[in-house]
């Protein structure tokens, strides 16, 4: 007793403090167990915006956050991550998903014959693109009241679905507008697509009339100085990618067959396309040269034979595979070939892709195949930076297979299949399958200009000897029976 009355005070003291730390204990953990979910969202956070450049545009990516020893589910817009737990991401993931498109910086682009064959299904591709990404749609053409009646149809569309109508519509003549006209035409556009080109027939006495610095329709006016003076045109106003239409007749050779019988039949076309494409490559590539701050890429799209059949998504309900945004994207052009309501001819129908010098036959491709290959570029623009793709069509059961050419002495003319096992060639049964990481850039040389002209007047000098000794020949002949005749009439008598 006496020893608890000496310490009696001390005694009391000590359940007191006891008393307060067990008071006190919850507080502690609490905090402690703030502080660190505190600290682990923070390492979550960094964890999330590091993955974030990292991860594919998913909805969300599932990766794992070494250093932290777990896994997590990690949603692409960790950004705005406050604490919220998995289920409160969910329910306002819609929210935040049309926040986040609506920051998404929108593109603009400007088709130059917008309302052609190809311009047109170019233009309702990219209307019809279902995750929005262009806010201006420029349509350029020679007639602006034909087109805005052609396409009044797009506008309905976009009105019905809600949506505001992005497409306008102005005049352009690339051939008859000066450089000041073509610079404010195409001003502010982030993308042009030419996609226009002269077809006119020759005629016997061009050489003499020079309808080629004379008539404003003829390709020297339009497919080359016109070309040239729009993508001028195009990088002065801030254009960052420049895609033109061509034809795949370009990458021949001045001697092939097809390439010189196009020339002489269409005014030389084949060489002023050429000429056409190396203006394009000297106005892009000329950044480097004069590290311009207007920087401008190309991409080249060199069709085949040209069809207006249904694109390979059309093939068949049961083939079609909804995977993948390349795919996605395509179903909004499925409808551009509807306006006409043709029969799909291109069932049985592949994609035959390639890229650069690589070549290929022209065989038929449609029309819709090559404005969603356009789309495709355009939506892709680093992996199609200064890329010539060359597009044409071919059977399913010969996919793998091409014909060549070929001249025996012993044999000869005669056609050779080959299979097609180079690796710079794609065929496609579906644009799901593209995959544009196989498209390398043009080499700095590749492209130059071809003796278009010495083929062309060859061939004709040819055709012209053998057309007159074929006459002569036959003069010689009728001659020969008449005089046959006329002695076996004359010995009678």
């Amino acid at each position: 007793f006496g020893y608890c009355a000496r310490n009696k005070n001390n005694m009391y003291s000590a359940i007191a403090s006891f008393a307060a730390a067990q008071q006190r204990a919850p507080q502690k953990q609490q905090y402690h167990r703030s502080h660190h979910h505190q600290e682990e969202q923070r390492r979550r956070r960094l964890c999330c915006r590091f993955l974030y450049f990292r991860s594919s545009t998913t909805s969300k990516s599932r990766r794992s956050c070494g250093g932290f020893g777990e896994e997590a589910h990690i949603a692409s817009r960790c950004d705005d991550d406050d604490g919220k737990t998995e289920s409160d991401e969910e329910e306002v993931s819609e929210e935040e998903r049309t926040t986040r498109s609506a920051k998404k910086k929108k593109k603009s682009v400007c088709i130059v014959g917008g309302c052609g064959r190809i311009g047109s299904l170019i233009t309702r591709t990219v209307l019809n693109d279902p995750e929005r990404r262009y806010e201006r749609v420029h349509v350029l053409t020679r007639n602006v009241n034909k087109c805005i009646t052609q396409n009044d149809t797009m506008k309905e569309e976009n009105e019905e679905e809600g949506r505001p109508v992005r497409l306008t519509f102005g005049e352009c003549d690339v051939t008859n507008f000066t450089a000041e006209q073509l610079l404010e035409s195409v001003k502010g556009y982030d993308e042009v697509v030419a996609c226009f080109g002269a077809q006119r027939i020759s005629k016997p006495f061009d050489w003499i009339t020079n309808a080629e610095n004379v008539d404003e329709r003829h390709p020297k006016s339009v497919n080359f100085w016109g070309v040239r003076k729009l993508a001028l045109a195009a990088k002065e106003g801030g254009c960052e990618r420049f895609v033109r239409v061509t034809g795949m007749s370009v990458g021949y050779s001045a001697f092939d067959f097809i390439a010189v019988l196009l020339n002489n039949v269409l005014s030389m076309t084949i060489k002023f396309q050429l000429l056409g494409e190396l203006a394009i490559r000297e106005a892009c590539v000329a950044n480097d040269e004069t590290k311009s701050s207007k920087r401008m890429s190309y991409t080249i799209v060199r069709p085949g034979n040209l069809t207006d059949w249904e694109g390979i998504d059309n093939n068949s309900d049961d083939e079609k595979n909804s995977g993948g945004s390349s795919s996605s994207s395509t179903k909004s052009s499925r409808s551009s070939g509807g306006a006409n309501n043709k029969k799909n001819n291109n069932n049985e129908r592949v994609v035959v892709l390639t890229h650069g010098a690589n070549h290929i036959d022209a065989s038929k491709v449609s029309r819709e195949d090559v404005a969603h290959i356009i789309f495709v570029a355009l939506q892709n623009r680093k992996a199609t930076e200064n890329v010539t793709i060359s597009i044409a069509g071919a059977n399913k059961a010969t996919a793998g297979m091409r014909s060549a050419f070929r001249w025996d002495p012993a044999r000869g003319a005669y056609w050779e299949t080959q299979a097609i096992d180079d690796a710079n060639v794609q065929i496609l049964s579906e644009w799901s399958d593209l995959d544009v990481r196989k498209f390398q850039p043009d080499e700095k040389n590749d492209l130059k200009e071809k003796a278009h002209q010495f083929w062309a007047w060859s061939f004709l000098l040819s055709a012209f000897g053998v057309a007159y000794l074929f006459l002569r020949a036959i003069f010689s002949l009728v001659r020969f029976f008449m005089l046959s005749l006329t002695s076996s009439t004359f010995a009678a008598v």
